[in-house]
């Protein structure tokens, strides 16, 4: 049996409403996948800003993403710092991100842009890295 290849670096597209359970809200989003569990193929994701006007410190710094370079971007991009695992329902239960909820783009960050973002995401302080780092093995068990 062939292994299933990897989507963590791809670019989706998405809407700002999928994330909070809000269909009506239509405002096109950028995603990039950080992490991917083996086991079912669910995607935690960062969201991508277009860089004019950001400032603070909610976005990995030094990586800028290039229209050039990534054909699914129009402006120069930033990715921010914080990892989405799952969507919160209406209901209070949360559901997982799958590839099949967004659209695929084909495009694809450098393996170099890959491991900064890796590096970098949820690196505020050293408290947020380790609750990061125990969320992700949580994700991966499913929360169980």
């Amino acid at each position: 049996m062939q292994e299933k290849k990897s989507d963590v670096g791809k670019i989706y597209k998405t809407t700002d409403g999928f994330f909070n359970d809000k269909p009506h809200i239509k405002k096109p989003r950028r995603v990039v996948a950080v992490q991917q569990r083996k086991d079912d193929g669910a995607l935690a994701v960062s969201k991508i800003y277009s860089k004019e006007e950001k400032k603070g410190t909610a976005y990995i710094e030094g990586l800028i993403l290039y229209p050039e370079d990534h054909p699914s971007l129009d402006k120069e991009s930033i990715v921010g710092s914080s990892v989405i695992f799952g969507v919160k329902k209406k209901d209070g239960t949360f559901k997982a991100i799958y590839k099949s909820d967004i659209i695929e783009s084909n495009d694809k960050l450098t393996q170099k842009e890959i491991k900064t973002v890796q590096r970098k995401v949820q690196r505020d302080t050293k408290q947020h890295r380790k609750t990061y780092k125990s969320t992700v093995k949580k994700w991966k068990n499913h929360f169980k």
